[in-house]
């Protein structure tokens, strides 16, 4: 497996203006990873003399883009709203063609939403997410969904199911089955039902110890049922924690992941 890092890793740090996209490219690059994820709202412009700039950047520091991650609310039950989210994401598709990033990740929208609307909204939904892997297709990315927003593991995995598209799969976040944030009694199960169909993994993290493990989510188990199913692709990390020293949170985790490779 190969390590990444998503930018809402150190989401603070950057609002707080002490780091940048092109700055926090290289922070990437001295903890020793290998791929970085970016993130939408992390992009001061998507003009093409700055994606250039970034582009090179990631390769003078020889890390790959590993995702370029939307956002995305497709359960919303206005249609025309529903409308704008999947053209949004079809923005950051193009990013991510020209970043040369091989996936995409999206957010589905709210499980509870989801649930309340019925078959009705379902249907919306699922053909908005076809709509999207459409995208994909065109661009030869894939779409990955992100278990965001309360949405279960059967949730996603029906409309994994029912779209049934070769450029559909999962961005798996480890920390978002519900209860989010937690472990319950279905988030080992969840990991495990849907990682089959993950083009990534978010490597959640929460109350990191010394060591640089999760005080809460047992990763030796996390990363046996990644073996166990032939996972081999981008663990990327997503600090989520409390700690306002972003920057040493997420070495203590980098570097504890490259452990388990």
């Amino acid at each position: 497996m190969k390590t990444s890092c998503s930018s809402w890793s150190y989401h603070r740090t950057i609002k707080n203006g002490k780091m940048d996209q092109l700055s926090w490219i290289k922070e990437c690059a001295e903890n020793g990873l290998d791929g970085v994820e970016l993130l939408f709202c992390h992009f001061p412009s998507t003009e093409k003399d700055y994606m250039i700039k970034l582009k090179k950047e990631c390769a003078d520091n020889f890390l790959s883009v590993a995702m370029v991650s939307a956002g995305g609310h497709l359960t919303v039950g206005d249609d025309v709203k529903r409308e704008s989210e999947i053209q949004d994401i079809r923005k950051w598709t193009d990013v991510a063609c020209f970043m040369g990033a091989p996936c995409v990740r999206f957010f589905c929208g709210s499980g509870a939403e989801l649930e309340a609307g019925g078959d009705d909204l379902y249907k919306k939904v699922r053909a908005a997410i076809a709509k999207i892997a459409d995208f994909g297709a065109e661009r030869g990315i894939v779409m990955a969904m992100e278990n965001h927003g309360g949405t279960t593991a059967a949730q996603l995995l029906s409309l994994i199911r029912d779209v049934n598209h070769p450029f559909l799969k999962f961005a798996l976040d480890t920390g978002n089955f519900p209860p989010t944030s937690q472990v319950g009694p279905e988030t080992y199960s969840s990991i495990e039902k849907c990682v089959p169909h993950a083009a990534i993994v978010h490597a959640k993290f929460f109350n990191i110890q010394p060591d640089g493990s999760d005080r809460d989510f047992d990763w030796l188990k996390i990363h046996g049922i990644l073996k166990k199913t032939g996972f081999n692709g981008f663990l990327s990390v997503e600090y989520e924690g409390s700690d306002d020293n972003e920057v040493e949170a997420v070495k203590k985790v980098a570097g504890f992941l490259k452990k388990l490779r």
